[in-house]
């Protein structure tokens, strides 16, 4: 089963760790995970943020997310225009949704 990861990316200075720590959790969990945060840009985006990179970086995301069956919501996820954007496609789409709050309040 794969699980699509969902959080914050623009503007924050630890995603790489969130999106690694949460990979991790659920590789243990028996997943397989999809990371959109390891997405490589073309050339000629590397190093730009403006919405042409944001808008690259979403099309490619939600092809990704497309192929899974699931998708995991990171801590602050509620703060991330893109995430909304994936949580509320998941929700239309009746895909099952993880919260990264939930699985830390188990623990």
């Amino acid at each position: 089963m794969k699980v699509y990861i969902s959080g914050p990316i623009s503007g924050s200075t630890n995603y790489p760790q969130s999106f690694e720590k949460a990979a991790e959790y659920l590789l243990h969990m028996g997943y397989k995970v999809i990371d959109p945060s390891t997405i490589d840009p073309p050339s000629h985006l590397k190093g730009d943020v403006t919405f042409e990179s944001w808008n690259y970086y979403m099309r490619e995301a939600i092809k990704l997310m497309m192929d899974c069956d699931r998708i995991y919501m990171l801590d602050g996820w509620e703060d991330s225009y893109g995430a909304k954007i994936e949580h509320m496609l998941a929700k239309e789409l009746r895909m099952p949704c993880l919260y990264e709050v939930e699985d830390i309040e188990r623990v």
